[in-house]
């Protein structure tokens, strides 16, 4: 082979490493052989709503970035259990992969400071668009990655990646039309099953009762709860406009969904299947 013609591959190969890179190709090692492995994830949404999707997306990805090796199969609407219960599922090694909120995650030993991320009016910004960018910057900045790594020593819960934007949380009604502060006083209101979500409504004189989104819909069908709050994609991919009258365009929590694993599991994999569950984790919140 000539100088000029070996000259032409060395180019085309160079070209195709930076163009990889550049694209953000998947982290594996070209030719790397993974075990099979099938890998459980579960979520509380219907399979209209955005994470879903992503979720799909990071089956597909995990599949084409280990050769057809590792396979995710993706439980939505509660299949596994509630949120809390999938998470302690993790915990216990019986799932793989959780979705949940930082308000949610703040319950578990290790990880109450990421609650912060679940406080009302926390950011600033006058739309989704002037707060996403900065709420997704905090999530995967370095603060939350120490956060990470030290609290699942602590915990065996580990964050694959908590930059998946969920929404801005609004408040809907069926009886009592909310316009002011004062109106939330006396109305009985589902939320998260956590402390800082309960919170702020128990201060404006709500009565709280926590419930899974799965039960929700009929809930307010027979009014156990007269009103419940969350973005606009869960109010309308569950349909809870069917059921309620009134909605208050809040905006009171700008919230993010955390992918959760078992600290054992992950630790257990090689340094470049591990790498490509991150990336993929990060690529899929992002589609």
């Amino acid at each position: 082979m000539g100088n000029r013609a070996l000259k032409s591959l060395v180019a085309v190969g160079s070209l195709i490493v930076m163009l990889s890179l550049a694209w953000g190709a998947a982290p594996a090692v070209a030719g790397t052989a993974f075990p099979k492995m099938d890998v459980k994830l579960g979520h509380s949404g219907v399979v209209e709503m955005s994470y879903h999707k992503g979720s799909v997306k990071f089956a597909e990805l995990m599949k084409e970035r280990t050769g057809g090796a590792v396979t995710v199969h993706v439980f939505p609407a509660n299949q596994l259990g509630s949120e809390k219960d999938m998470v302690e599922q993790v915990k216990n090694g019986v799932i793989h992969i959780a979705l949940t909120g930082p308000s949610m995650l703040a319950q578990f030993q290790g990880w109450g400071p990421i609650g912060v991320l679940g406080m009302p009016y926390v950011l600033r910004g006058n739309s989704e668009d002037e707060i996403r960018p900065k709420l997704i910057k905090l999530a995967r900045g370095p603060l939350m990655a120490e956060l990470n790594e030290r609290a699942a020593k602590e915990s065996g819960i580990r964050i694959l990646d908590m930059g998946w934007w969920y929404g801005e949380r609004h408040l809907t009604s069926k009886t009592k039309q909310v316009a002011k502060p004062e109106d939330v006083k006396g109305l009985k209101i589902r939320t998260m099953d956590s402390p800082v979500a309960k919170a702020a409504l128990v201060a404006l004189g709500a009565a709280t009762t926590p419930m899974a989104v799965s039960e929700l819909y009929t809930a307010l069908q027979l009014g156990v709860v007269e009103g419940q709050e969350n973005p606009l994609n869960t109010i309308y991919s569950h349909k809870f406009y069917e059921v309620q009258k009134y909605v208050a365009l809040t905006g009171h929590m700008a919230m993010n969904l955390v992918l959760v694993t078992n600290e054992k599991f992950f630790q257990g994999l090689s340094p470049e299947l591990r790498a490509i569950f991150v990336k993929s984790m990060q690529d899929a919140g992002d589609y």
